[in-house]
């Protein structure tokens, strides 16, 4: 054997077969565990966004990205034809929290390990994350008091307004933080982290702070 043929083989310019058999039992494998963290992410995610049309890429991301392993698995060169066509073309998805971005991990993960023809390894990593993600999501509802960003705006401050929100705030809540603060001659921004045991400390809160003149509350959950 030349060195050419050494070369040659060592990166194995002439793409491997794929066993059709086998990759579709992985294909089906990785639809099964889609399925299921599109399922999890439904039931479990606190994000503010479309859980339905966010979790219904899951399918499909694990599929590609499996797709794309086992066709560039098998060849060096392929390997890096791919980073050169992903340098012309640029995946870009607005991701808005870092649970989404947590869950498309996990859904890419999917697709690398079947790809990867590793699927013992790849199912129980997955069951065992999935697992871990049930557990806090039951364990959640034991903690009594639940954290929310109090955010109030207020057009054309007079003087005296902010402290009328804060003494407001600090006796409806217990320990209010004040995280923000902007003023300006037509604006007054402030933001709160506050602790509620029950729903009606923030209507109590809200009918209060709305007292005022040209006042607008909004509460976020951030568990």
């Amino acid at each position: 054997m030349n060195n050419y043929d050494r070369i040659a083989t060592y990166f194995n310019f002439e793409p491997v077969s794929v066993d059709i058999n086998l990759f579709l039992i992985n294909a089906a494998m990785t639809i099964v565990l889609s399925i299921l963290l599109e399922l999890t992410y439904r039931r479990c995610a606190n994000s503010l966004s479309n859980k339905s049309q966010f979790s219904y890429n899951f399918v499909m991301v694990s599929l590609t990205t499996m797709l794309i392993i086992t066709l560039v698995g098998s060849s060096v060169a392929l390997s890096l034809g791919l980073v050169g066509a992903l340098s012309i073309v640029r995946y870009r998805a607005a991701i808005k929290e870092p649970e989404e971005l947590s869950y498309l991990f996990l859904a890419i993960a999917t697709g690398l390990g079947m790809g990867a023809n590793q699927p013992v390894v790849t199912i129980i990593a997955f069951l065992v994350m999935l697992a871990v993600i049930w557990v806090r999501f039951f364990i959640k509802p034991m903690n009594k008091l639940n954290s929310y960003n109090l955010i109030v705006n207020l057009q054309n401050p007079k003087e005296g307004d902010m402290e009328k929100i804060v003494g407001i705030v600090s006796l409806k809540f217990s320990r209010p933080a004040l995280r923000r603060f902007d003023q300006s001659k037509s604006n007054l921004d402030l933001a709160f982290r506050v602790r509620v045991k029950n729903i009606n400390m923030l209507t109590e809160c809200k009918n209060e702070l709305l007292k005022l003149d040209n006042a607008t509350v909004s509460f976020v959950d951030i568990q």
